[in-house]
C-alpha cells in the first residue's frame, strides 16, 4: 500500500470542509493533483495544500491507498466521508462528519472526534480512540434511516442520541453514553461497557436489533418491561469476536454474566431489547 501524509499548517478558527480526504477521492491522481484539490473554508474555495503540507505516494486504487492525517485536526470536516476502500488515520482529533455515510475501509481517529462521526454510515470500520460527540452514527436531521451497515468502535465515551434510526451494523462503546442512545432504533446492535445514558432505545421498534448494557443503566423508560434473566450463547460469541478481531479486551470479563432482558418501546408498539448485565 501508498501512503500519503497530510501535515495540518495550523487549527483555524473557522471549519475546513474537506470531503476529499478519502482514499475514494485521492486515489488515481499525481500528487499535484491531489495537492490542489479543493477545499472549502466558509464561503471561500481553497486547495488542500492551503491547509496541509502534502508528501507521500498515491495509489492508483482506493485500496492500496493509505492517508496519514499527522496532527490534530478538530477543525476539519468530513474527513474519510463517503470513502468505499482503502486506510485513512487522523494522529489526534478530528472534525465534524469524520467518516460520514463510509462504505467501505478503515478509518482510525486516535484521538476524539466532533459531532456526527459515522452518520449514517453504510460499511467498513470507524475506530474512534477518545470519544465521540453527539450524533455518532445517527441519521441527518429528516432522515428515516441512520447508520446501515459497518462497525464503530469508541474508546472513551459518546454524546447524545448516538446511533438514532440505526437500522443494521454495530456500535461498540467502551466508556458511557448520554442520554437517547438507540433512539429510534430498528435494527442492528449497540454494546456499551460503561454506563449508559437516561432514555436509552426510546421509540425503538426491534427489528432483531438490541442494546447490551455491561455497566448498568442510568435510568430505563418505563415502557421496558422485563422478560427474563438469561446467558445467551450468541452473545458470549459475540464477546469473543470483538476482543479478538477488534481489541476490545473489555468484552471478556462478561463472558459468563448473566443479562436481564427488558422489551420494548411499548410506546410505540416496539419488540427491542435491552440487555443490561447483572452486578
Amino acid at each position: 500500500m501508498k501512503k500519503l501524509i497530510l501535515v495540518p499548517k495550523e487549527v483555524t478558527a473557522i471549519p475546513v470542509e474537506a470531503e476529499v480526504i478519502s482514499p475514494t477521492v485521492i486515489a488515481g491522481r499525481t500528487l499535484d493533483e491531489v495537492q490542489r484539490l479543493n477545499v472549502y473554508q466558509g464561503k471561500v474555495k481553497l486547495t488542500l495544500a492551503d491547509h496541509f503540507d502534502v508528501t507521500g505516494e498515491v495509489a492508483e486504487t482506493p485500496a492500496e491507498q493509505i492517508i496519514v492525517v499527522d496532527g490534530d485536526a478538530p477543525h476539519v470536516k468530513y474527513m474519510g466521508a463517503a470513502m468505499d476502500a482503502g486506510r485513512l488515520v487522523v494522529k489526534g482529533d478530528a472534525g465534524m462528519h469524520t467518516g460520514s455515510q463510509m462504505a467501505g475501509g478503515e478509518l482510525t481517529v486516535e484521538g476524539s472526534a466532533a459531532d456526527w462521526a459515522g452518520a449514517e454510515m453504510k460499511g467498513g470500520v470507524l475506530r474512534i480512540d477518545g470519544d465521540a460527540r453527539h450524533l455518532l452514527g445517527a441519521a441527518y436531521r429528516g432522515s428515516s434511516e441512520g447508520m446501515t451497515g459497518g462497525c464503530i468502535v469508541v474508546g472513551g465515551g459518546v454524546g447524545s442520541e448516538a446511533a438514532s434510526f440505526m437500522r443494521r451494523g454495530m456500535i461498540v462503546v467502551k466508556g458511557d453514553t448520554a442520554p437517547f442512545t438507540g433512539v429510534h432504533m430498528n435494527g442492528g446492535e449497540i454494546l456499551v461497557f460503561g454506563r449508559a445514558g437516561k432514555r436509552l432505545g426510546a421509540q425503538a421498534k426491534g427489528n432483531g436489533g438490541f442494546m447490551a448494557c455491561f455497566g448498568g443503566v442510568e435510568e430505563l423508560l418505563p415502557t421496558y418491561m422485563y422478560d427474563t434473566t438469561y446467558s445467551p450463547t450468541f452473545m458470549r460469541l459475540y464477546l469473543r469476536q470483538l476482543a479478538e478481531t477488534l481489541n476490545v479486551e473489555e468484552a471478556l470479563r462478561y463472558l459468563d454474566k448473566p443479562l436481564k432482558r427488558y422489551r420494548g418501546d411499548l410506546a410505540v408498539g416496539g419488540n427491542a431489547e435491552i440487555l443490561i448485565a447483572e452486578p
